[in-house]
């Protein structure tokens, strides 16, 4: 794969990473901010995706989408993944799982983000699948449905499931990681040896780059195992788009 393809994800991912700082603030403004943040790292799990399936040899017509198309797809699909993330909060929650259902709204950022907890990591790695499916359901027959994302991913359990557990032990790896990093880089922003603007880079460059690490690593296992289940022939009649 070319540096050009890992470079064309780079602007929306420091974006998402940018703004994620002003949920500080807290009320309206957090709510906001959370929202274009996974909006820009939506449109950087769209620009990952196809170029995973390209370069696994796949077709996608991904690649052809104006930059409003991907955000417009990604308002509908983020929709969609948010109902499923509140829901499946709501259903923990009510069965007394309170903190691991107050948790799971941040599922999403998962994909990218570190989680630090088990139920997070799994969670996140299921919404990844699940969003990557709807993203090729909504290439495939230009709209996108939960209910047939769910068959899809029932059809293709045999593969997904162990490409979802293999995305949840990588996410704790590259928690354990981020974690001895973020002590060096802790150490380094509250000295006083550089500037603030290089302390600031610093600390960006290291939420950048674990996020865009977590975000390929994700999409390659995901785009893999989907590719091995095309290969053994589509399920129940689907027809394979890469």
């Amino acid at each position: 794969m070319r540096a050009s393809m890992f470079l064309e994800v780079v602007p929306w991912m420091m974006l998402s990473a940018a703004v994620r700082v002003l949920v500080v603030h807290g009320g309206l403004t957090a709510l906001v901010v959370m929202h274009l943040s996974d909006l820009f790292l939506f449109v950087a799990f769209l620009l990952a995706a196809r170029r995973m399936i390209e370069f696994t040899g796949g077709v996608t017509m991904l690649g052809r989408l104006s930059l409003g198309q991907q955000v417009t797809l990604g308002r509908m699909i983020l929709f969609r993944v948010v109902g499923v993330m509140v829901a499946g909060a709501a259903i923990v929650y009510a069965l007394g799982g309170h903190w691991i259902g107050l948790h799971m709204l941040l599922g999403f950022d998962g994909i990218a983000y570190d989680m630090q907890t088990l139920d997070g990591f799994l969670w996140s790695a299921f919404l990844a699948a699940f969003t990557l499916l709807m993203v090729l359901q909504a290439e495939r027959a230009g709209h996108a449905r939960v209910a047939g994302v769910f068959r899809e991913m029932w059809q293709r359990v045999y593969y997904l499931a162990p490409a979802i557990v293999a995305v949840f032990v990588v996410d704790i790896g590259l928690s354990i990681a981020q974690g001895a990093a973020r002590g060096i880089v802790f150490r380094f922003w509250i000295g006083d040896a550089a500037p603030s603007f290089v302390r600031a880079m610093a600390f960006y460059t290291f939420v950048f780059a674990f996020a865009s690490l977590r975000l390929w690593v994700t999409l390659a296992i995901l785009v893999l195992a989907l590719r091995e289940s095309y290969r053994r022939g589509p399920a129940h009649g689907v027809t394979p788009v890469s």
